[in-house]
């Protein structure tokens, strides 16, 4: 009778811990999944990866480094990381991979003392998809002191988002990952100001910080592993590139090169890059797809010329998955085209090796009044078409992308121009 009722209470608390488990994949956010899904679950190892903040999950492309240099990299970057994070995604990520060289974005390297630099859910979108496991426990170790819920408020996220159970969508129950290997590219375009102001070569005076400190155990983490570690300053616009930053990061290059290491100050040379202030910009702190592509080529050129690393276009396996994660990254784009609010980034959010678009417009020369729609029509090769106000209704634009291959239809979107504002926004047909 015992033996029946400690079987009655096994099996009752199992039922209990397998209810939270598939709560707390459901309640909790799902970027950690999304962005890091495809690189615990990679065929294929990782000759470079990137860690840090959202400069540089936006900043550098993998498929860019892959179509042209057949460099196989992972973007494990995510948005407001701090280092002190960084530093830990990092440890865990080299238990599944063996990467030749590590890209360490120099934003979030503060210098502050007992402060972790990294809002609550930012953390979470860090390290919720790591496993459980000595690396993440310190992670959970190190964070918790820093916000309210102690160690549970990150090692349950039940505990955690259970405030969002009045809130669920459908897309809680059906999760996705991102094809594109953890990156997130920007297709809007902003005009942002260029380097205006002073550039310094001057150093601060660091006082050995949090993040300073965990950059030190970054680069003792790279030297024990043998990778190589190159520190990059990404551009932002004019006005967030202060004397105070410039003066912090050119102290972290230094440490950086008398490690043996690598430091590239981009932000400080965008001529570098040919870097455009006009449309290579989503936000005036995050480049977009454009901006990009030339900082990826960039590093992509380095990687060959002075890393002499050597791609995969050879090797039948790499090529296999590769080609078949980019499958699957160009038919998630086009779902991506439905959650695009203007014509720019619509357009843009294509790959115009597979797919094109027409745009119909009832008054062409509305297109002047939204910023760098020319631009985007010249860029993609788009003539648009003068269409009778009656064929789309009360709206102003219409939007279809077809295939390349067969011109078979894939997806369309209206516009209708607010005068006001002198914007496209996207509407609901008629």
């Amino acid at each position: 009778m015992k033996r029946i009722k400690c079987i009655r209470t096994v099996v009752f608390l199992l039922l209990i811990a397998a209810i939270s488990y598939g709560l707390s994949g459901i309640v909790s956010n799902k970027d950690s999944y999304y962005y890091k899904n495809q690189f615990f679950n990679s065929s294929t190892d990782f000759d470079v990866l990137i860690i840090g903040s959202s400069k540089a999950h936006e900043g550098i492309d993998p498929f860019y480094l892959w179509d042209n240099y057949g460099i196989s990299s992972y973007n494990l970057a995510s948005s407001g990381e701090s280092i002190q994070v960084s530093y830990y995604v990092l440890k865990e990520a080299l238990e599944h991979s063996n990467p030749k060289i590590i890209f360490v974005d120099a934003s979030k390297i503060s210098d502050e003392k007992n402060a972790i630099n990294c809002g609550y859910g930012f953390v979470h979108e860090s390290i919720d998809y790591l496993p459980l496991n000595k690396n993440k426990l310190e992670a959970i170790n190190y964070a918790s002191k820093f916000f309210d819920g102690g160690k549970l408020a990150f090692l349950s996220n039940l505990y955690a988002y259970h405030d969002r159970i009045d809130d669920l969508e459908e897309e809680d129950f059906n999760r996705k990952i991102n094809y594109d290997k953890g990156a997130y590219l920007m297709t809007e375009v902003m005009q942002v100001s260029g380097l205006t102001g002073e550039i310094t070569d001057e150093l601060k005076e660091l006082e050995g910080g949090d993040g300073v400190v965990y950059y030190r155990k970054i680069l003792d983490l790279c030297k024990e592993k043998n990778i190589k570690c190159v520190l990059l300053n990404i551009p932002v616009d004019g006005d967030h590139l202060t004397t105070g930053f410039q003066k912090q990061v050119n102290a972290l290059m230094k440490i950086t090169e008398e490690n043996g290491e690598t430091a590239m100050n981009i932000a400080v040379k965008p001529e570098l890059i040919d870097l455009d202030f006009d449309h290579d910009f989503g936000d005036p702190v995050h480049m977009n797809f454009m901006g990009a592509a030339k900082l990826t080529d960039y590093i992509g050129k380095y990687l060959v010329n002075e890393c002499s690393l050597e791609g995969h276009f050879d090797d039948e396996e790499y090529v296999k998955a590769w080609d078949a994660d980019k499958e699957k990254w160009e038919e998630q784009r086009i779902e991506m085209l439905a959650d695009k609010t203007e014509p720019v980034s619509y357009i843009f959010g294509i790959n115009p090796e597979n797919s094109y678009c027409e745009v119909y417009m009832a008054d062409k020369t509305q297109a002047e009044k939204h910023y760098a729609l020319d631009y985007c029509f010249e860029k993609m090769g788009i003539v648009p078409q003068t269409v009778d106000k009656e064929e789309i209704g009360s709206l102003d634009m219409k939007i279809v992308v077809r295939s390349r291959e067969d011109g078979r239809w894939l997806a369309e979107q209206y516009f209708v121009c607010d005068d006001d504002n002198k914007t496209f926004e996207v509407h609901k047909a008629e």
